[in-house]
């Protein structure tokens, strides 16, 4: 099984550096995978990440046995890291995993842009529920029993992470990038932040204006005039299906391209 983790500096976790992230991690991932009397292959990929192929006896349950190494690994860094992992499907031959560990890599960016996002990194609600409550929702099937609100989960696959993983696959397509300027142009400005929060918002809100006015507690003829002059500025009808979702997508490219 190939997986690729990602280390997240905690806040007040330690004097790490991100460019010490890489290899603290991959001390620790070394240490918990010997607790489970396994061994890998694993390399460091960047200043935060890492890549491991992972041997695993037939029927055995792949998450399980990451979310306890990766449980453990943190134990080891003493909360001065998160850890995620991305995990791409078991392959009976070295070669096969190997040239999964590509696909396990761009899930696990995946995640760490989704579990930014909207303060998801402890677990919370993100906007349209792709992770932190689907996420919760499968580990208590497979486990049997509920998890808490706060659990935090640690392992993704490709179908956690749904359009932010396929886009964050295309990252650097200059066909894709293209797509995000021409969608939103001067909205992604930095002067134009509150354009883009306010189209942002107002996609979450599924373009129900009245639930976006009580959000963002503005009166309805305050708000009406602000999404009339973003409009002007996009040069679409926001009350258009397929310009919202064009919109939505173009945010999310934004958002993995880090523009």
């Amino acid at each position: 099984m190939a997986a690729s983790g990602r280390a997240l500096g905690a806040p007040g976790g330690g004097p790490l550096g991100e460019h010490q992230g890489g290899g603290a991690v991959l001390d620790a991932l070394a240490w918990a995978l010997g607790r489970e009397r396994t061994t890998a292959l694993a390399g460091r990929l960047g200043a935060a990440s890492v890549a491991v192929l992972v041997p695993l006896a037939a029927r055995t349950p792949q998450d399980a046995v990451v979310e306890r190494v990766l449980t453990a690994a943190e134990q080891r860094l003493e909360g001065a890291w998160r850890v995620l992992a991305g995990v791409s499907d078991p392959e009976s031959g070295m070669i096969g995993a190997a040239a999964r560990l590509d696909e396990a890599g761009m899930i696990a960016e995946a995640a760490v842009s989704l579990l930014a996002r909207d303060g998801c990194a402890e677990g919370g609600p993100s906007q349209d529920g792709t992770v932190a409550d689907r996420a919760a929702r499968q580990d208590a099937a497979r486990s049997g029993s509920a998890r808490s609100g706060s659990a935090r989960r640690r392992c993704f696959r490709a179908q956690d992470v749904r359009l932010r993983g396929l886009l964050a696959m295309l990252r650097g397509d200059e066909r894709v990038q293209m797509f995000a300027r021409a969608e939103l142009g001067s909205v992604l400005d930095v002067e134009r932040h509150e354009d883009r929060e306010l189209l942002t918002q107002f996609l979450a809100c599924g373009g129900n204006k009245s639930l976006l006015a009580q959000r963002i507690h503005l009166s309805r003829p305050a708000l009406y005039g602000r999404l009339a002059r973003l409009e002007r500025r996009l040069g679409v009808s926001l009350d258009d299906p397929e310009s919202r979702t064009s919109l939505h997508v173009a945010l999310l490219i934004a958002e993995v391209e880090g523009c």
